[in-house]
């Protein structure tokens, strides 16, 4: 099964929440650190595009360590409040999720399969 990424804005803004940081090394922490990882360049720049737009990050640039510009992002108050709600439905779809596996387990004992 492919997954989609669809808790990208999660792991995003949980990162943001260790500091300021910009893409490239928001998705070298996501290949690094999550267990599996179904994002990669596109879903994670698309993702910081709608939480900038939703107001749960800003971005700046940075000038003072590199030749070249960096766009940063950082978490905002809207940011810690929308990582609060990811982190309710994270729990409430962990509790579905062992209600199948439990349910899943039972199934493949009684068919022996």
């Amino acid at each position: 099964m492919k997954h989609t990424g669809r808790h990208t804005g999660a792991f995003l803004l949980l990162f943001l929440t260790e500091g300021d940081n910009y893409g490239g090394k928001l998705l070298q922490k996501c290949e690094e650190e999550l267990p599996v990882n179904p994002i990669d360049s596109a879903i994670l720049y698309r993702t910081l595009k709608k939480l900038e737009e939703e107001g749960a990050v800003e971005s700046y640039l940075n000038t003072t360590t590199q030749d070249k510009p960096i766009r940063m992002y950082k978490i905002t108050t809207v940011g810690k409040d929308r990582l609060e709600d990811f982190h309710v439905d994270i729990e409430e779809k962990m509790r579905n999720l062992a209600f199948f596996q439990e349910k899943y387990t039972k199934w493949k004992v009684q068919n022996n399969d």
